[in-house]
């Protein structure tokens, strides 16, 4: 099912159990759209709406999320959660409560998220090689680790390393990418990450929402420190493939300029237009057919989607969870 991202400011109302938008500029016509093919909504633009319409989000399970005039994630509208039951929250929280069971399931997301990282940079081998090397021996110290801590502080480095290969790679486009800096982002690289990833945790939130997964007990990351984390675990799996290759496409093929960015104090955002664009292409690269189980072909969003209810048989003790592997 696919995302449906607004841009225009104006009215969002129900009808029947369709979107109608009403823009706010007069000479625009208003948008008529069914939301039975779209699984989550996201709102660049200034709206107002009424509980008639966050009804019919309710009715068709469909979170909505908001976001600032620089993209920065405002909130959402969750549905009244139907799936949910007494059973995984306790699987979870026993998870969670138990280090070595906590730490299997870690350990698992970070191998699979580096794996992912090494085959986005495969293709630039020859400029970094150096930091291909590095990222390998640090994965290799993952199995020894005793806490999350730990864990992550190695997850820092590498992808301290990582970050500096992308550096690399878009310095020969023009683009200077030394370090990962937001709030604000630095540069226009790191506007794009930081734009690139919010929208792919709500992206994965969506999908938790369809599964019986409480999103706020996370393994790999603290749960106390938002209230859904289980997010950015499985996200973490999946921005180097989908968040970090968009990139990569929208610089290497001029699709974003130097141009679809905004400078503010201290730091760059992407433009009104430069969200559309990268929009575009996040949407394009969601869709992009990956093989599965038996040779199935399906978009990175069911795999999103396959990956929770992996994590869920992992919990209820039928499988081991081995994160999704671009290439494997």
């Amino acid at each position: 099912m696919e995302t449906l991202y607004i841009f225009t400011d104006g009215e969002l109302k129900r009808k029947n159990s369709a979107l109608y938008l009403i823009p706010l500029k007069k000479s625009e016509k208003a948008i008529f759209i069914p939301l039975k093919s779209f699984s989550s909504i996201m709102v660049f633009s200034e709206v107002t709406m009424n509980k008639r319409f966050l009804d019919l989000l309710s009715k068709e399970g469909i979170p909505i999320f908001f976001y600032n005039y620089y993209g920065n994630f405002l909130g959402s509208f969750y549905p009244r959660e139907i799936n949910k039951t007494g059973e995984m929250l306790i699987l979870q929280f026993n998870h969670y409560m138990d280090i070595k069971r906590r730490l299997e399931i870690a350990k698992s997301i970070l191998e699979a998220a580096v794996d992912n990282m090494l085959y986005v940079l495969k293709n630039y081998k020859k400029l970094v090689q150096r930091e291909i090397n590095y990222v390998k021996k640090l994965k290799g110290t993952f199995e020894r680790q005793k806490n999350i801590a730990a864990l992550m502080a190695i997850e820092g480095n590498i992808r301290k390393t990582y970050y500096k290969a992308i550096g690399k790679i878009v310095g020969k486009k023009d683009f200077e990418f030394e370090e990962r800096r937001k709030n604000p982002p630095k540069d226009e690289v790191n506007a794009l990450i930081s734009f690139g990833n919010t929208i792919l945790y709500n992206i994965v939130l969506a999908e938790i929402y369809k599964t019986s997964l409480e999103p706020s007990i996370s393994f790999l990351h603290e749960p106390n420190k938002r209230k859904f984390s289980l997010q950015l675990d499985i996200a973490e799996i999946f921005k180097p493939i989908i968040v970090d290759k968009v990139i990569l496409k929208v610089i290497n093929s001029n699709v974003i300029k130097k141009e679809d960015f905004e400078e503010v104090k201290n730091g760059v955002y992407l433009s009104g237009k430069g969200k559309k664009k990268f929009v575009e292409e996040f949407e394009k690269r969601l869709e992009h057919k990956v093989t599965l189980y038996n040779d199935n072909k399906v978009s990175f969003k069911t795999v999103i989607l396959h990956e929770c209810y992996k994590l869920i048989r992992h919990l209820k003790g039928e499988e081991k969870f081995k994160g999704f592997r671009l290439g494997e």
